[in-house]
């Protein structure tokens, strides 16, 4: 990997090598709500930055590592034959429940909710690994899987913060951590399942790593040759796009992915992450501030609802970035 500075347009790239193409827009409501987060929280202070996409393969693998998840998905979704199409209902998710309206966020996790209720099954023996034996039952609404993804999901977002775009201030971390349990709770995981702290959180993946509870197996493998698939971006951005996602996952985890990890990789992997953030402060506001997050700010002060142009004028935007 060069090191020397990225520029816009490798930046540009690289993004493209992580971002399918953008589905429908998700946020539709226009009155001033600030969500279940809303201006001053540190999940919009974390999420608005658009560089997290990066970590969006990382989130992915480490919930595919719980062999029950993995399962779950390749027995009941596209995944594998429309992996774009996943990606996008996910992402709209996502975007839906950070910056959408308390409503768009209940309505939209309810639908989820709602289809985990049919997702139930049985692990291979193939796909045993870990803790889990052939035969090991799952159901997606079961509360550890839930924490798992869950957890998943943060641990990643603030990983992918640190590597790429830079330090958070002090009890930003915490702060993420306690303001998702509004989530966890729509999601049905109840109170007094999640953590105070990071720290508590990073110690609660630990030990299912630790313990053989995440142990990725032949069914997670299946999973993660289609996250990490170059697609349409061709296998340069994809040996990219790859190396962020491998050096951002625990080492265990990595290892038992069966992913290659060679000492010229770890330097590659500190040198582009080194690179990422010092290019960063450079960067046009597009790739600083994520539209969706002015999108939200301008719903909550209550411009959208007073100008109809400067609503056209934000969506506008949200397709050029």
């Amino acid at each position: 990997m060069s090191r020397e500075p990225i520029g816009r347009a490798f930046l540009l790239r690289l993004l493209a090598a992580g971002l399918p193409p953008p589905g429908e827009f998700p946020l539709r409501q226009r009155q001033p709500d600030p969500g279940l987060f809303g201006p001053g929280s540190a999940t919009w202070q974390v999420m608005r930055e658009p560089l997290l996409i990066l970590g969006a393969a990382r989130a992915l693998l480490m919930q595919s590592a719980h062999p029950l998840v993995a399962q779950g998905a390749l027995d009941h979704s596209d995944f594998e034959v429309d992996p774009i199409g996943r990606f996008q209902r996910t992402a709209g998710w996502v975007t839906t429940v950070i910056f959408g309206t308390t409503e768009e966020a209940q309505t939209a996790t309810r639908a989820v909710n709602q289809l985990h209720r049919h997702v139930k099954g049985e692990l291979p023996a193939e796909h045993a690994a870990g803790t889990w034996a052939g035969g090991s039952t799952y159901e997606a609404r079961n509360r550890d899987l839930l924490l798992w993804v869950h957890a998943s999901l943060m641990d990643s977002m603030l990983t992918a913060h640190r590597t790429a775009i830079g330090k958070l201030g002090s009890g930003v971390g915490d702060r993420f951590v306690r303001e998702w349990d509004a989530l966890a709770r729509l999601m049905g995981i109840a109170d007094g399942s999640t953590w105070k702290t990071e720290r508590a959180m990073r110690d609660w993946i630990n030990r299912q790593i630790d313990q053989g509870i995440v142990a990725p197996g032949g069914g997670s493998r299946r999973v993660s040759e289609v996250i990490l698939a170059p697609g349409a971006t061709g296998p340069t951005l994809a040996k990219v796009t790859t190396l962020l996602s491998a050096g951002m996952l625990p080492t265990r985890v990595r290892q038992e992915f069966g992913i290659p990890w060679s000492p010229g990789q770890r330097v590659a992997f500190q040198t582009l992450a080194l690179s990422l953030r010092a290019a960063r402060p450079m960067l046009p506001r597009v790739l600083r501030i994520t539209p969706v997050y002015d999108f939200a700010m301008a719903r909550v002060s209550g411009e959208l609802i007073q100008s109809t142009e400067r609503a056209n004028q934000l969506l506008a935007r949200l397709r050029l970035a």
